[in-house]
């Protein structure tokens, strides 16, 4: 059930709302504001989002295939593309390990 209800959140990147909430979350993992996140802020947002299971690789893995340009940064635009994606797959598993502390969503 709460995979169904991710999965649809994340499908609204989209819309007007999906993209305001992407514009904050690019801003709030930009910690030195130069339009751009380096895999260190990169890092820092994930484990702020409460992914605390992503380790230096899995980051590093999300970074190589996010930046399409291949200058060691994500941009925006390329931030756009790939956030839905590790969104879903990770709020996915927060959820359970979440629900499964509590005893509920196993």
């Amino acid at each position: 059930m709460h995979s169904d209800i991710i999965k649809r959140f994340v499908a609204t990147a989209d819309s007007s709302f999906g993209q305001t909430v992407l514009v904050r979350l690019f801003s709030a993992a930009d910690r030195n504001g130069d339009g751009k996140l380096d895999e260190d802020e990169v890092a820092d947002a994930l484990r702020k989002l409460g992914f605390s299971w992503l380790k230096e690789k899995q980051v590093g893995g999300i970074v190589k295939r996010a930046d399409l340009d291949k200058n060691g940064y994500i941009d925006f635009e390329e931030f756009v593309r790939e956030a839905p994606k590790t969104l879903k797959t990770n709020l996915v598993k927060l959820a359970k390990k979440n629900g499964g502390e509590m005893g509920l969503l196993v």
